[in-house]
């Protein structure tokens, strides 16, 4: 059996622009996402940015992985508990298509972005999600 896929997606009540600073109320269409995602042993955390659809990706610890949700959860809450409008954890057993499945069980658009460095993460239909700015933590 393969080692589990995951990805703990958070949607934000806020859609905003890292490069421009700015800050809007989301759409249905249109809002920010924080998302956890891993993978054969390696964790990232995903930060999505609606407004100019940029994206930023940084891996996590090796033993992030253990304790991923815990670890997304809390994070999400303390940082974001103020904008978070709603949250979903899928696990799989069959790689990317079960997370596939697992989002069409929650009625989400089943669309995954697939990185060069194995990091995957959520996006609305019809976007163009790429980094575009570097954060400064």
């Amino acid at each position: 059996m393969s080692a589990p896929h995951q990805l703990i997606l958070f949607e934000l009540s806020i859609q905003s622009s890292y490069l421009n600073n700015t800050e809007a109320p989301a759409t249905e269409d249109a809002f920010d996402t924080i998302q956890f995602f891993a993978a054969e042993g390696r964790a990232w955390r995903i930060k999505t940015f609606a407004t100019d659809q940029d994206v930023h990706i940084w891996e996590l610890g090796a033993d992030a992985v253990e304790d991923l949700v815990e670890l997304a959860v809390g994070d999400t809450e303390a940082h974001y508990g103020d904008v978070l409008e709603a949250g979903y954890v899928m696990a799989s057993e069959t790689g990317l298509d079960g997370l596939r499945a697992e989002l069409d069980a929650r009625e989400l658009p089943v669309n995954l972005k697939e990185t060069s460095f194995g990091a995957v993460f959520w996006t609305p239909p019809g976007s163009q999600y790429r980094t575009q700015s570097r954060p400064s933590e």
